[in-house]
Parts: C-alpha cells; sequence; structure tokens
C-alpha cells in the first residue's frame, strides 16, 4: 500500500479539554473533523496514514520548557476546586482535570514534533493550538501553550523553527514567550488588534535583542479575504524562510478566519485554507526536509471547523488529491455531526461563501508591507 503520507494524533481523550456547553471553545469540533477524515479515508483510493491514538499527559519537566512552575501548581489546585474559577480575567475557566486535560494536548504536540522528526513528513495535531498561554498564565481559552512547548522542545534539541500562524487571533503567547529568541521566526497573519482579542500583532513589533527581526506581524481589517491572506502569504513567507533556513515549521492553522465565524470578521473560504496547506507542504520540502508540524486552533462554528481541518488532514496526507467542493459528505458523518452541534450537518466539503464586500485593495498589501519593511529594514519583492 505505501508509506504513510503523514501522522495525525488524536486521543479521542482531548475532547476532556471542555469549559461546559455555554462556552465557545470545544473541541468537539475537532472531533468531528478527525471522524469526517476517517471516514473519507476509508474509501478506495484514499492516502494512507499513520495514527497516533494514545496519548497521556504531559510531565512537570516538559510543560517546565515554557511553563512557570508556580502557574502549573496553579492549574493542578484550580483544577481540585469545587468552585468555578477562572484562570485568566474572565475567558478561560477552570474544571475538574483540567490540568491532566491540558497536559494530554500539550503531550499530543509532542508527540506530533517527535513523528515528523523521525518521518520527515506532516504531522498534524488536529486537537492543539492554543497559542495564547503565556508562560505564567492562562489566556483566550488556552490553559497550556501546547504550541509554545513543542517550539521549545525543537529549540532545545539545537533546530531553528519558522512558526507560521493564520488564526484570526494574534498568536501573543507563542511571539512573546520568544519575543527575544532569533532561533524561531514568527510570523502572525491575524485579525487587526485594534479590532480583536488580544489586541497585539502590529508590524512594529518584531523581536527584541537576538530576536530582533525574527517576529513579523500582518493584521489585516475586519472583512478582508482570501485575496489579503494569500497575497500577503506568497509575497512575504518564501523570502523569510529562504533567509531563515529552518529546520522545522510549526503552523498553527486556526479556522476562525472562516467567513461566518461568530468571534472574527474574516472571511476566508475552504479554498484559501487548501491552498495554505499546499504550500506548509511545498516550504517544508524546499526548507527543512519535510518537516512539517502543523495544529488545530481557533474556530467557533461546527461546520467550518469540520470540514476545514477534515480537509488539512487530507492533503497534509496527499497535497495533489483532495474530494471537490460539491462531493457529499458520508451520510455516518452527519448523523455524528447532528448528534454533536444539535443542527443540520452540511451536505458536502464546501459550499459557496456568503460573505460581505471586503474593505481590502491590493494598495492596503502595499501599505502593510511597506510598515513591515520599515520595521524590519528590509525589502519584499513587488508582485
Amino acid at each position: 500500500m505505501g508509506d504513510p503520507g503523514a501522522t495525525i494524533v488524536w486521543d479521542p481523550r482531548f475532547v476532556d479539554y471542555d469549559f461546559g456547553g455555554d462556552h465557545p471553545f470545544s473541541e468537539a469540533s475537532r472531533a468531528l473533523a478527525v471522524r469526517l477524515l476517517e471516514r473519507s479515508l476509508g474509501r478506495p483510493g484514499a492516502p494512507l496514514a499513520e495514527w497516533v491514538r494514545t496519548v497521556e499527559p504531559a510531565d512537570r519537566s516538559l510543560l517546565r520548557r515554557f511553563h512557570s512552575t508556580p502557574y502549573l501548581e496553579f492549574v493542578e489546585r484550580a483544577g481540585s476546586y469545587g468552585d468555578r474559577l477562572y484562570l485568566d480575567q474572565g475567558d478561560t475557566p477552570a474544571f475538574a482535570g483540567c490540568y491532566e486535560a491540558a497536559a494530554r494536548l500539550v503531550a499530543g504536540a509532542e508527540r506530533a514534533l517527535e513523528r515528523t522528526l523521525a518521518t520527515r513528513r506532516p504531522a498534524f495535531h488536529p486537537a492543539g493550538g492554543l497559542h495564547h498561554a503565556h508562560p505564567g498564565r492562562a489566556s483566550g481559552f488556552c490553559i497550556f501553550n501546547d504550541l509554545a512547548v513543542a517550539a521549545a522542545s525543537a529549540l532545545e534539541r539545537g533546530l531553528r523553527v519558522a512558526y507560521l500562524d493564520i488564526d484570526a487571533h494574534h498568536g501573543d503567547g507563542v511571539m512573546y514567550g520568544f519575543y527575544e529568541d532569533g532561533r524561531l521566526l514568527d510570523i502572525d497573519v491575524h485579525q487587526d488588534g485594534r479590532t480583536l482579542f488580544p489586541g497585539t500583532g502590529f508590524p512594529k513589533e518584531i523581536g527584541r535583542g537576538d530576536g530582533a527581526g525574527a517576529k513579523v506581524n500582518l493584521p489585516l481589517p475586519p472583512t478582508s479575504g482570501d485575496d489579503a491572506l494569500l497575497s500577503l502569504l506568497r509575497r512575504v513567507v518564501p523570502p523569510l524562510l529562504d533567509d531563515f533556513r529552518p529546520d522545522l515549521i510549526v503552523a498553527q492553522h486556526g479556522v476562525d478566519g472562516h467567513w461566518g465565524d461568530p468571534l472574527a470578521r474574516l472571511q476566508y473560504t475552504p479554498a484559501a485554507y487548501a491552498q495554505v496547506d499546499r504550500w506548509l507542504v511545498e516550504w517544508s520540502r524546499t526548507f527543512c526536509d519535510g518537516r512539517l508540524l502543523v495544529t488545530g486552533g481557533g474556530g467557533y462554528r461546527p461546520e467550518s471547523v469540520g470540514r476545514v481541518l477534515a480537509r488539512t488532514g487530507w492533503i497534509l496526507l496527499d497535497p495533489a488529491g483532495t474530494p471537490p467542493d460539491a462531493e457529499p459528505l458520508p451520510d455516518e458523518w452527519r448523523v455524528d455531526f447532528f448528534e454533536t452541534a444539535g443542527s443540520d450537518a452540511p451536505p458536502t466539503w464546501a459550499e459557496p461563501a456568503t460573505t460581505i464586500p471586503s474593505r481590502w485593495r491590493p494598495e492596503h498589501g502595499d501599505r502593510l508591507v511597506d510598515e513591515l519593511e520599515a520595521a524590519l529594514g528590509r525589502k519584499f519583492r513587488r508582485p
């Protein structure tokens, strides 16, 4: 049958990272993505995946690669309290077993890291992507930062890491966590922080000390869509990777930039996400011998998260052959979706976008790149 095209890390216990039914973040949407991918890979001619299906919580020594001991002890205590306690200012509540649930997600990223380093093929951790957590505090639904721990593990191995974040929200935990570290190149495309949590991620934030010039922020105005995302990535990312020469690419694949997401106001379509996924595979092969770790991330519309992340998994396995937009989804998965989300499932892999006119114009991209060039002290070739 040939070798697997990628490794997918999914332990059903990842859904234990659960803030309750009234909270916007749910790993259940990521579970829907995995079940759709599993069902789709069962048909003739589908690519072969390697699955990691059992992941134990990360131990304290692994978590300490990014998080402080007092914070780890705080989370462990908070999860044992009977009262509802917030781990931050009101977005991230503790729950019984939250320490173990969050630590299991970190271990998932570490397992994915180990597999991509060993096999030199992509590894996918759809339950991960909790990029807001800081060394000493939770933030934005993120208790522990699986991405930052995996990046720190790679750095400890002597590797140079290129981190790409396409979540609608700026990945502040990762950027500030490595703000003075030039071994990690951070490229983050997100909705302008003046209009969305966490209020950070501006072109002038380029790093400090040894990290100066290694932090690259591309904030987009609300209503921006595929043209903004793809034109900026195509223009900026390859020359940055060519200069930096990473040993590993780590990507946070939030889906909250998808049109219709209730917590953000970007308007990406499945076609744009698919193009980014193909570029990730291409860039990893060009610059770092195939080493690529992709996680999930934000996304608060189950119809979007389930289908986009399932297609991401397929593209990582086989960039050339993914189900077409109009292909019907498996009936069994549509039943899963109704039972999980409480609403009717979408019938096909993608449907025509329901968007509003975008304010984005090509000249906006030129101005943003001009601002970035002034901050970094370098030039990017005009398209």
